[in-house]
């Protein structure tokens, strides 16, 4: 079953790991996102942006930012590092990486993938998430599994279909 990005939202928010933004322009958002992209953007993106996510857990949402004296406050180039790639960011690492949501035209669930900043974001490193519901599910534990030493492939118990991405394996099958 596909967890939704408006179930998964609310299940963080109750554990105390999201944090939305104050005002919703979510509307605003989701146009200027589309227009910069060039397409319709993918129905769990337009969720996404509507749950006004800004932080979750230690790491900090790439949604463009809109202030109603200023005009956008966040540079075009916070949606598009990862076009050639055929993927919108969504989330950051702190270290210069992203998560990025599939773009693939015809893909129903769009999955979540890894992009190292290192390799200049060429392609996807690793599957992150089947869903973008799944990946913030994942996103919201995975320091905790890592500190706890939780057991290999425990992301399966959240997102069983994560090996199943078309474009990138899971993690714990990258070379």
């Amino acid at each position: 079953m596909k967890m939704s990005v408006s179930d998964a939202a609310r299940q963080l928010e109750e554990r105390g790991l999201l944090k939305r933004e104050r005002h919703d322009h979510s509307k605003r958002v989701i146009e200027h996102v589309g227009h910069l992209l060039g397409r319709e953007l993918p129905a769990d993106l337009v969720s996404f942006y509507r749950e006004r996510v800004a932080r979750l857990g230690e790491f900090y949402a790439q949604t463009p930012e809109w202030n109603d004296r200023m005009g956008w406050r966040s540079p075009d180039s916070l949606v598009t590092p990862l076009l050639h790639t055929n993927a919108v960011p969504i989330f950051d690492d702190g270290c210069g990486n992203l998560y990025g949501l599939d773009l693939t035209p015809g893909v129903q669930t769009p999955a979540v993938y890894f992009f190292d900043h290192e390799r200049s974001y060429e392609k996807p490193e690793w599957a992150a998430g089947s869903s973008l519901g799944a990946f913030l599910l994942l996103l919201a534990d995975s320091d905790r599994a890592y500190a706890e030493h939780w057991p290999s492939r425990w992301e399966l118990k959240i997102d069983p279909d994560i090996e199943k991405c078309p474009r990138a394996p899971a993690i714990w099958a990258t070379p």
